[in-house]
């Protein structure tokens, strides 16, 4: 079992050695270097969630501590099957997303099939397979806190997220399982290819979540843009949104 003490609100630190990890979307670029984090922390097992077997063989390549599973969030099928599979774990990582980069009055679900529905349907399926003191990973985005009007949709689906995050935790800490929220800014990744901006390297998050696991830590915003996003958000919320409004008088 993963190693905090629920001594009041004291925890010693998470020590991943030896323990049994799921992480979705883990052939995303994100995913990708988390795997390849947990492994460097000698745990036991990964169970590798994605979409498509064709995109299993890099992952496959990295470590026979890797076990690929195939999974699609937003169908709840898939969910009762894997949860079926599943016998215990300690970690319980929530980094499956979408972006359909659609605008607030677009015709899209996606986003929040993904990123909401999907999310909580897992988190429900497998709560009662972490072992106690366990934990639970989810990354939203710091556009959970602010809307970027360009990809509306996204951001209201990682802000109902964020919500969630908040309810899951406090339902969890019943069992003795740790929550912690992942804010980051854009990452230079698939989702963000062609876009042009400052672009955290998803291994360097994977490092700040490292640390944040190591730390006990409930939210960690691992970027520099993530950092400013909040620290504005601090200062002058309303400002803040302002100044995203205008982007859309610049396309």
């Amino acid at each position: 079992m993963l190693r905090y003490a629920f001594n009041k609100n004291k925890r010693t630190n998470l020590i991943l050695e030896n323990k049994v990890v799921l992480i979705t979307g883990a052939n995303g670029g994100l995913g990708f270097e988390l795997v390849k984090m947990f492994l460097d922390q000698n745990v036991k097992k990964i169970y590798c969630a994605i979409r498509s077997n064709k995109d299993a063989s890099s992952l496959k390549a990295l470590s026979s501590k890797v076990e690929i599973m195939i999974l699609d969030i937003s169908k709840q099928e898939n969910i009762k099957n894997i949860a079926c599979k599943i016998k215990n774990i300690d970690l319980l990582v929530n980094n499956a997303g979408a972006n359909s980069k659609n605008r607030v009055f677009e015709n899209s679900s996606l986003d929040f099939d993904v990123n909401v529905i999907g999310t909580l349907n897992l988190t429900r399926a497998l709560s009662k397979k972490i072992n106690k003191n366990g934990l639970i990973i989810n990354i939203t985005s710091i556009t959970a806190l602010i809307n970027n009007p360009l990809i509306a949709l996204y951001s209201a689906s990682k802000s109902a997220l964020h919500s969630l995050t908040q309810a899951i935790r406090a339902e969890m800490s019943l069992q003795e399982i740790h929550v912690l929220e992942v804010l980051p800014g854009p990452l230079d990744t698939n989702m963000t290819k062609g876009r042009e901006m400052e672009k955290a390297n998803p291994k360097d998050v994977a490092n700040e979540i490292y640390l944040a696991i190591k730390n006990n830590e409930e939210e960690v915003y691992p970027d520099t843009f993530s950092k400013m996003i909040k620290n504005n958000l601090d200062k002058d919320a309303k400002a803040l949104e302002k100044q995203f409004q205008e982007v859309l008088k610049n396309i």
